[in-house]
């Protein structure tokens, strides 16, 4: 299958402070990576290295085979769809729910001129698909929080983009709207199959069953990478973390327990 992202010895730098030290990874079509790290491990950098929001101080980052500084960044931009949601929601909260999803498959911050019929139809299906066609015309900023995390991510696929990034979508839900996020996350998988997706999250917990990959980022270090039983050991989770734990599997969700 082929590549579709690639970091090889990458690091990043701000005001004499090093965010990410010689970071290795890549990921191959129709993967699903989990990010996990804790507060300031560097994981929202990552992400931004990967979308183009910031440059490498040294290494290099690829995407879908082009190497960034070799080649134009809007065509690999077009194929990536971002979920950040403090960001986006300053940004276009005063969208009815269609007309967000609408920026989506349209590829804009907003609206600005008349949206042709195919892009009010593609809309139209992906509400329809998972079952937001009644919120059609409903104000964003009146939605419940687990709806506005379903439209922003219908936002982020668009028209059918290559790569799903979604940083930390489920930090401000509750438990029923974390699942019923994740149930959503998975429909769009089933659609598209060669969909590749990267979550952001500080906890295992959260990690959907169907992803496959996880990166463990502590203190902008790679600490492990690998398929997730490999990966979510107590070693690794107890080095993560700075506690002594035990990791526990029940219907492929991951717990963790801290050892008395």
């Amino acid at each position: 299958m082929s590549e579709v992202i690639r970091f090889d010895s990458v690091s990043f730098i701000r005001n004499d402070k090093t965010i990410l030290h010689d970071v290795n990874f890549s990921l191959t079509e129709g993967n699903s990576l989990v990010i996990v790290g804790r507060n300031g491990a560097g994981k929202t950098t990552l992400i931004n290295l990967l979308f183009g929001y910031l440059w490498p101080s040294s290494g290099k980052v690829s995407a879908f085979g082009e190497t960034y500084g070799e080649t134009p960044m809007a065509p690999l931009q077009n194929k990536m769809g971002i979920v950040q949601p403090g960001h986006q929601e300053t940004l276009l909260q005063r969208l009815t729910c269609f007309e967000m999803v609408l920026t989506g498959v349209i590829g804009t911050l907003g609206l600005y001129k008349e949206p042709s019929s195919e892009q009010k139809i593609i809309t139209s299906k992906l509400l329809d698909s998972i079952g937001l066609s009644e919120k059609f015309d409903q104000p964003y900023h009146t939605l419940s929080s687990g709806e506005k995390m379903k439209v922003l991510l219908l936002r982020a696929f668009g028209d059918g983009k290559e790569l799903l990034i979604l940083d930390e979508p489920t930090a401000a839900l509750d438990v029923t709207a974390r699942v019923d996020f994740g149930h959503t996350l998975s429909q769009l998988k089933q659609k598209s199959p060669k969909l590749t997706r990267i979550l952001i999250t500080h906890r295992i917990e959260e990690v959907p069953e169907d992803f496959n990959q996880v990166l463990l980022l502590k203190e902008g270090k790679v600490l492990a990478f690998g398929e997730k039983d490999a990966v979510f050991t107590d070693s690794n989770l107890s080095n993560l973390y700075d506690l002594d734990l035990t990791v526990s599997k029940k219907k492929g969700q991951y717990f963790l327990t801290v050892q008395s």
